[in-house]
């Protein structure tokens, strides 16, 4: 039950972050995050789409480095055949930078 309730704030607070980064291309309308299996599942609507973006990803690891906190994603899976070709190349293992405000809740949930 714990789990549910840490993987839910995350979720929560992960999705505020993606969509101030991604506003130019779209809105994250669902994000779920499975702390156990390190995985993530989300739907996006892009910009000029009728429907969403479903987007599965079987793994992800969160680092710190030089005192910045990393998100990096494996595995990524789309709905659209054309993304999980630019996922593979541009996003698989690729480092994101989270903002430090939700890189202090990261420390007290995970």
């Amino acid at each position: 039950m714990l789990k549910k309730v840490k993987d839910a704030a995350l979720s929560k607070g992960a999705k505020i972050a993606i969509n101030a980064y991604i506003k130019e291309y779209g809105k994250m309308l669902k994000l779920n995050l499975d702390s156990k299996n390190k995985s993530i599942t989300l739907e996006v609507l892009l910009e000029g789409e009728k429907e969403p973006l479903a987007v599965d990803v079987r793994r992800y690891e969160l680092t710190e480095e030089n005192g910045r906190h990393l998100l990096k994603i494996y595995g990524i899976h789309t709905s659209r055949a054309w993304i999980n070709t630019v996922g593979a190349s541009y996003l698989e293992g690729k480092a994101f930078e989270i903002p430090e405000e939700y890189a202090k809740m990261l420390k007290v949930i995970v």
